[in-house]
């Protein structure tokens, strides 16, 4: 077959919703911990490691949704299917899944990491913080860090705003529910 004739045949639908939804449901899951340990106060010193790991695995996540809509091979099958699940999710090019940061982040977390830290001098780095950014008043720099009161997570020293991902991957969970319900088929998704 080559490239000009391939497509997403009605058959293999839902092998895709499925995969979405194995990233969608993750991260929904990860948001439903993040809101009990905030709901019952235990969002002291004692909880940062699971709090900033639960935001690591949303956007490691999220950049694993990303990578369906624009592949790193952006050429071929590859692109005619980035362009139909774009086309199926209504999706552009300025929206904000496409953001390379986020899917580099982890995909080349030993780089990134290597380079952060030959970046920044041991000692004005702080390796990890949870609380508001208004107790931050110098320029520090942030290996992880979660900012609730902005509702920022912070890696390497680049900022994702969550909630604005968050309300993303719920759009995208929500249509996949739709096309589970309509027997594992795409459905042409008309707003945004």
């Amino acid at each position: 077959m080559n490239n000009s004739e391939f497509e997403i045949h009605p058959f293999n639908e839902a092998f895709y919703i499925e995969s979405l939804l194995n990233k969608t449901r993750s991260i929904l899951n990860d948001v439903e911990l993040l809101n009990n340990i905030w709901k019952n106060g235990n969002h002291d010193c004692q909880y940062d490691d699971v709090i900033l790991d639960t935001f690591q695995n949303i956007i490691l996540n999220a950049g694993g949704i990303s990578r369906f809509f624009w592949p790193s091979k952006n050429t071929g099958y590859y692109k005619i299917r980035a362009e139909k699940l774009r086309e199926v999710y209504n999706m552009n090019d300025s929206n904000l899944l496409r953001d390379r940061k986020m899917r580099n982040l982890i995909e080349h977390f030993d780089e990134n990491l290597d380079d952060f830290l030959k970046e920044f001098v041991s000692g004005i780095v702080m390796p990890k913080y949870v609380g508001p950014i208004t107790y931050v008043d110098d320029p520090r720099i942030f290996f992880r860090a979660y900012f609730y009161d902005k509702q920022i997570f912070k890696m390497f020293n680049v900022d994702y705003e969550i909630k604005p991902i968050i309300a993303e991957i719920k759009r995208i969970h929500e249509i996949l529910f739709l096309q589970l319900d309509n027997g594992g088929r795409f459905i042409i998704n008309e707003t945004s």
